[in-house]
Formats: structure tokens, C-alpha cells, sequence
């Protein structure tokens, strides 16, 4: 069995990359993302990053309940809540961006548990061997 800590930490990989969000490392204890900058650069609306980065940080405490947001999962929170609150109230924007968590971590918990366990044995991963494991899961199948 897995902690729940690399699940929290699997969770925000792969909803990062689910949100064409980019991974540059990846350990037992924090992911560090692309600055949102550079999803807003490439021509995304400040509404889907919005809804991007606000998935990923709270897909580590759907993903593994109790465990929280840490500090650098707050303040990509707070940068969500900030992009989002243009169109809508940030605690508006906070309860929707919850329920989209919890939904996508219950619809990829699988994909998460396998992420989970190569960090427990890894304990760090660059964005690239991250991008290796999960093109390899396409192979398997």
C-alpha cells in the first residue's frame, strides 16, 4: 500500500498534465509546475487556467483525504482563485473547482496509484521521466 502522501503528490502531477499543465520535477513531497504564464502565453483563456491550476492543487487532498494543502498548493490555489475571480467570487470559484478535484481524482485513481507507487520507490522524478512513465503506460496497454 501506498501513502498518502504520494498520492497527494501523483494526484497533482496528473492533473497537472491532464490541464496541459508542465511537470518540471515531481517528488515524494511537492511538484513543481510551469509558471502559469506559460499556459497564458500559449493562448489558453485565463478562465481554463485558471480551472487548471485550481484542479491540481486541491487533486492531492481529493486524491489522499486529511492530507491538506500544503504552502506551495495554496499559493497555486490562491493564483487559481485570482484568475478565476475575474468571472466569479473566489469562494464561488473555490466550491467549483473543488467538486471538479474530487471528480477527476475518483475518474483517474487508478493512473494515480500507479504514479503513487513509482514515487514511494523513486522518491524523485523529473518532468521527463515523468512524461517516460506515463507514455510507457500507453505501451502497456
Amino acid at each position: 500500500m501506498v501513502s498518502k502522501t504520494a498520492l497527494h503528490e501523483a494526484a497533482h502531477v496528473l492533473a497537472a498534465l491532464g490541464h496541459e499543465i508542465g511537470v518540471l520535477h515531481a517528488s515524494i513531497d511537492e511538484v513543481i509546475l510551469r509558471p502559469p504564464g506559460d499556459s497564458l502565453e500559449r493562448g489558453r483563456h485565463h478562465g481554463a487556467v485558471a480551472v487548471g491550476y485550481g484542479i491540481t492543487a486541491l487533486a492531492g487532498g481529493a486524491a489522499a483525504p486529511g492530507t491538506g494543502l500544503s504552502k506551495s498548493d495554496d499559493l497555486l490555489l490562491e493564483r487559481a482563485l485570482f484568475l478565476g475571480s475575474w468571472s466569479d467570487s473566489p469562494d464561488e470559484v473555490r466550491r467549483a473547482l473543488s467538486a471538479l478535484a474530487d471528480s477527476f481524482a475518483h475518474d483517474h485513481r487508478t493512473e494515480i496509484e500507479r504514479l503513487a507507487v513509482v514515487l514511494e520507490q523513486r522518491r524523485s522524478i523529473s518532468g521527463i521521466e515523468v512524461a517516460e512513465i506515463i507514455e510507457g503506460w500507453g505501451r502497456d496497454q
